[in-house]
């Protein structure tokens, strides 16, 4: 062997090297394609699915490599919610939705016992929620939790969930409290009965004098000081939330897209008999649809890029920024619900049967902007910022 000449594995990798979360992501997209029917079905995510993704690595993508995550930051994370999201809405929604309660409880958690955790348990799920819905009270040993959690994502398959309470002092504004929990210490109420996204199992979790150790619980002056030192984690919960959301809604219209172009290329106009492609309406649909999501997800993408310049040399964005991006998120967002909207008005009758991919497409994009990280009126609070006012919004 002469020098230089690198051994390839059987995975055509060098030896020693590991593949990335994408390359370990591709293999299973035929499995999520395989289980959408099944999540849609059950209103929660498939067991089968979700435990191979977890059984891969890739529902811990974006928690700091020192805790055995693949730290990525926001633009590959969200190639590969792109990905899933094309192939299952549902899916997209669970496998972000999931990395993201890793990442809050990453971001708040002891670095030692988020270590000794997700060494102890490589293929562990983690549901949960952000949103400070629940109380806490300082006890011996720990906290005692109590609260009710709205919209758990993936709940029904989580192994353990992450929660956010206000701890119960007189001070104002009172610190948060993030726990970590096994999930049969709490309620999973099947509440998610829905249209779209269906999949998701995003069911209300409830606790009641729940007690849970001081070392899986983290608190802070609020949801802004995190533990780890790491680009993601420096961001504004405002700033880095909304991003990945926005590749849910691009993955399901390229799908809708897809779609439609099949169907053109198949379904015969009733008198002319020929291709519906061939209508000048199909033609348009389709360049319209196309330009539509494309033009959002390039806005974003170039937003994205100044924010993490920011992250990574450890600089606050600014305030402008910061509402450029949130008008970018929503914006293509809004994109991808009407590039799906477009593609299914041409479609006709058959987008609107109840099995139609386009029926399930047009269903499910439509619940991404009804999150309150992407919604509507964050282009006017955008605006607003912009135009040297105040945003009137207290979560900016």
């Amino acid at each position: 062997m002469t020098s230089g000449t690198t051994h390839q594995g059987a995975s055509g990798l060098p030896d020693g090297a590991q593949p990335s979360a994408l390359e370990r992501l591709q293999p299973l997209l035929p499995l999520l394609a395989e289980q959408a029917g099944w999540t849609e079905q059950h209103l929660r995510p498939s067991p089968t699915a979700i435990r191979a993704l977890a059984g891969a690595g890739l529902l811990r993508v974006l928690a700091p490599r020192r805790y055995g995550g693949d730290e990525l930051g926001l633009a590959d994370f969200l190639q590969l919610v792109e990905a899933v999201s094309a192939v299952d809405g549902s899916a997209g929604w669970t496998f972000m939705t999931l990395n993201e309660e890793v990442e809050i409880a990453s971001a708040y958690l002891p670095a030692e016992s988020m270590e000794v955790f997700l060494a102890e348990r490589p293929d562990v799920i983690v549901a949960g929620s952000g949103g400070a819905q629940g109380k806490a009270r300082a006890v011996e040993g720990g906290w005692v939790i109590s609260g009710r959690w709205r919209f758990v994502t993936g709940s029904p398959a989580a192994d353990y969930l992450v929660v956010c309470a206000v701890i119960d002092v007189p001070e104002r504004p009172r610190p948060l409290c993030f726990a970590l929990l096994p999930r049969e210490q709490a309620a999973v109420l099947d509440t998610w009965k829905v249209d779209g996204l269906r999949g998701t199992g995003s069911n209300d979790v409830a606790l009641t004098d729940c007690f849970v150790p001081e070392h899986l619980c983290g608190c802070v002056p609020n949801g802004l000081h995190t533990v780890p030192d790491v680009p993601l984690y420096r961001l504004h919960p405002g700033v880095r939330f909304p991003f990945p959301k926005v590749a849910v809604a691009a993955g399901i219209a390229r799908s809708a897209i897809e779609t439609f172009a099949a169907l053109a290329a198949g379904k015969l106009q009733l008198l002319s008999r020929e291709p519906i492609r061939e209508r000048p309406f199909s033609a348009d649909a389709m360049a319209e649809a196309v330009a539509l999501r494309a033009s959002g997800w390039s806005y974003v993408h170039e937003l994205l890029a100044q924010v993490w310049e920011h992250a990574v040399e450890g600089r606050r964005v600014p305030r402008d920024l910061h509402a450029q991006a949130r008008l970018a998120c929503a914006y293509s967002v809004r994109n991808s619900v009407r590039a799906v909207e477009t593609v299914c008005s041409a479609a006709g009758t058959s987008a609107n049967f109840v099995d139609s991919p386009l029926s399930r497409h047009s269903r499910d994009v439509h619940a991404v902007p009804q999150h309150f990280t992407v919604a509507p009126y964050h282009m006017g609070t955008a605006g607003r910022v912009l135009l040297g006012l105040r945003s009137e919004d207290p979560a900016f």
